[in-house]
């Protein structure tokens, strides 16, 4: 199941109990009862169907968009998020219902409109996903839904991001490529200065774990806006790498960083664990 990733969470003692309270009373008729309970992992909703008497179901999962049939559906809230009444009407044969409403608090949808211009205000929407107390860079957002991994930078006005190695895991394998850092496993290079029009890409070799890639080249689908000052405490970069570039068909991909041929690592501690990236 894809998380994303992107997604900041409102979750009610509720869900992290993985079960719900009733908003309306269960409906009877004819002997029908509707029931159901529920449980979640981030934006992914199991609904349990515990009604009685009943033939056939109707579920209206409090989004406006979709419906279901199904006994025991499996929703994705990837649309709307945030407090939601979740309805399932219980059919008999003789056409009775009844219903029963409960409501659900998902994760709330961040839908953001990327563009790779130097402007920064079209993140303001995405939540900060990793923090750095040391170094240069100091804030890192991503935002992966569609085709592309957004990726933006913050730091100090001594983040110019001249020379970077940013190692990506496409495979979610850390068994195999690069894994002399965060036990990564990263499959491909980019190596460089994140200006535009330069660094290239590198595709790992060999076994192992070591430093040794194949050059690949820049790829012009790879876009950057290079490093922008802020102001005077403040310097960001966005860029974007298209999934079809890195063949990322998985949940994450895996991602690590080192400036100036390794004097700063993000993340900073080698023996760690690497960034790990939700493709939504």
């Amino acid at each position: 199941m894809k998380k994303l990733n992107f997604f900041y969470c409102l979750l009610a003692v509720s869900l992290l109990a993985g079960c719900g309270s009733d908003d309306t009373e269960t409906t009877s008729n004819e002997g029908i009862i509707a029931d159901f309970s529920f449980s979640n992992d981030e934006s992914e909703f199991t609904f349990t169907n515990l009604s009685e008497g009943a033939t056939s179901y109707r579920w209206d999962f409090g989004d406006l968009y979709f419906y279901s049939e199904e006994e025991n559906p499996v929703y994705n809230y990837d649309i709307v998020g945030g407090e939601l009444t979740v309805t399932l009407t219980a059919i008999g044969e003789s056409g009775a219902e009844a219903y029963v409403s409960k409501t659900i608090i998902a994760p709330i949808v961040i839908n953001a409109n990327i563009d790779i211009d130097g402007g920064f205000e079209d993140w303001d929407v995405v939540p900060v996903s990793n923090e750095f107390p040391s170094g240069v860079i100091k804030k890192m957002k991503y935002y992966t839904k569609g085709a592309n991994i957004d990726i933006y930078l913050e730091g100090d006005p001594d983040m110019t991001l001249d020379i970077v190695d940013m190692l990506f895991n496409i495979d979610e394998d850390n068994g195999t490529g690069y894994n002399e850092a965060w036990n990564i496993g990263a499959d491909y290079l980019f190596e460089g200065s994140l200006a535009p029009g330069e660094g290239s890409f590198y595709t790992h070799t060999g076994t192992g774990g070591g430093f040794t890639w194949n050059w690949i080249g820049l790829d012009p689908t790879f876009e950057t806006s290079g490093v922008i000052i802020i102001d005077d405490e403040t310097n960001a970069l966005e860029m974007r790498l298209p999934k079809s570039l890195l063949g990322a068909t998985g949940e994450t991909i895996n991602f690590g960083m080192w400036l100036n041929w390794g004097t700063e690592f993000y993340p900073e501690d080698r023996d760690g664990s690497s960034i790990e990236i939700k493709l939504k």
